[in-house]
């Protein structure tokens, strides 16, 4: 399980200048098992069924369940960017509602998706307990980051050309074996590590997917 807790994000993630450019209009990605589509409100009660359990919650900051559908709605809303990307566009969000490609249904079982741009672009993931070590969550992962190779501004101040290259960041509980695989299988690299309410947190960093 990832965090998008914004106390964690200024602590363990380093700032980075926003260069993505997101458009208004995300396509849907279709892997091997699943179909990720555009997050919605609307998917706040599929949400909800695994995001109000503890055993899910204890791998999150903080640790505690949503306690009705209004608080999983909140956490969707969230996921809209607060900060400009690197065309100044406002609004933009870039997270996926995880979809099992053989499910007529189109239950909602998980979310994947950059958690925000500042203080630099991370990426996070959730999915509900009963398809843990299926692979689902390295194949998410896998998908995002490809359809992350989006149209970037170039550097152009002295700060910018400075800052070197652009990276994704990611970040676990230690604890988390599951996680930490997930994001190694997917090319993150372990950059730090901090405490954090008695847990290690393990932050990670992926260079930017070549266009």
């Amino acid at each position: 399980m990832k965090t998008d807790h914004p106390i964690v994000k200024e602590r363990i993630y380093p700032r980075q200048d926003t260069r993505v450019i997101i458009p208004a209009k995300v396509n849907s990605i279709r892997t091997r098992n699943l179909y990720l589509r555009p997050l919605e409100l609307a998917d706040a009660a599929d949400l909800f069924e695994f995001r109000s359990r503890q055993d899910v919650a204890d791998w999150l900051w903080s640790k505690i369940p949503h306690r009705n559908i209004q608080e999983t709605e909140a956490y969707i809303r969230k996921k809209i960017f607060t900060t400009p990307d690197a065309s100044g566009a406002l609004g933009r969000q870039f997270t996926f509602a995880m979809i099992s490609g053989t499910d007529p249904t189109q239950k909602v079982i998980g979310a994947v998706g950059i958690n925000g741009l500042a203080p630099s672009p991370s990426i996070g993931y959730g999915i509900h307990p009963d398809f843990w070590g299926k692979g689902f969550v390295s194949e998410a992962v896998a998908g995002v980051v490809d359809a992350w190779k989006l149209p970037r501004k170039e550097p152009e101040s002295e700060s910018e050309l400075s800052s070197g290259p652009e990276k994704l960041f990611a970040a676990c509980n230690k604890a988390n074996i599951g996680s930490v695989k997930v994001l190694q299988k997917n090319g993150f690299e372990i950059i730090n590590e901090a405490h954090l309410e008695g847990d290690t947190v393990v932050s990670f960093a992926l260079m930017r997917p070549s266009t």
